[in-house]
């Protein structure tokens, strides 16, 4: 049998196989089922069902990022803040000014507390003008019954001033929160990436590059389950694909 398999971003390789499973898959390409989400027909499987199908398409959860850091004066760490410092996140939570829907200031832990949600999705942006950004969070808005359908709330993250957050929520009229982060303090605490030296630091539009995070409020705690950090403008997962990977982790049960 033939098979197709697609690593989302990074091109096809073709395989011919005999009573594989989708885990064998992965390890043609030299990926870990904990690193990755196999899906098929927009769906994600289990790993170790039979291949039935020709064409699989395999989405990272882990794109970016910098390697473990070590322990701190402060004492030892956690397993999940080993889990998130190794992500390249220093910290999962904040409050941001909020032009969306929601309260105003926004707490990420609030939204976390709320028992209607199981799952956030942050979506990174790079500008107020880029055009990109501003077709995501329209296409986001326009499937965000689909996100509510898990449990999941997302927030976009604009690092911008208050007024000009509240001149997208205007324009956009975003049935989520579009908070503000002028300072890009929120940003640099989750690692988003950026180009060019000096120069892309200073400007946005030329250097910051997207990113999505997907994090678990299950159980009372929030915990990083995924992230994708952007090697260009245009690199960042399409709506089906940041909803496989909310799929994916609530099919996962917790430690």
């Amino acid at each position: 049998m033939n098979v197709t398999v697609e690593v989302v971003g990074e091109g096809s390789r073709d395989f011919e196989i005999e009573d594989a499973t989708y885990a064998d898959l992965l390890a043609e390409v030299d990926l870990s089922p904990h690193e990755v989400s196999v899906m098929v027909d927009g769906r994600p499987v289990p790993e170790d069902q039979p291949v039935e199908t020709d064409h699989v398409k395999v989405l990272r959860l882990i794109k970016g990022g910098n390697g473990p850091e070590d322990e701190t004066e402060a004492g030892p760490l956690t397993q999940l803040d080993r889990e998130r410092k190794s992500l390249g996140v220093s910290d999962l939570d904040f409050e941001l000014p909020n032009a969306g829907a929601g309260p105003d200031p926004l707490a990420l832990s609030a939204l976390a507390d709320d028992s209607g949600t199981d799952a956030l999705v942050l979506f990174f942006q790079r500008d107020y003008y880029c055009r990109k950004s501003r077709q995501q969070v329209q296409a986001v808005a326009d499937r965000y019954g689909e996100f509510r359908d898990r449990d999941a709330t997302v927030v976009s993250v604009l690092p911008e001033s208050e007024e000009k957050a509240e001149k997208w929520q205007k324009k956009y009229h975003l049935p989520f929160p579009l908070v503000a982060d002028e300072d890009k303090q929120v940003a640099e605490q989750y690692g988003q990436p950026t180009r060019l030296g000096k120069l892309g630091e200073r400007l946005d539009l030329v250097g910051r590059l997207p990113e999505v995070a997907v994090l678990d409020a299950r159980h009372g705690e929030l915990r990083l389950f995924a992230v994708h950090r952007g090697d260009s403008p245009g690199d960042r997962p399409s709506v089906d694909d940041v909803l496989a990977m909310i799929d994916r982790m609530l099919a996962d049960e917790r430690d």
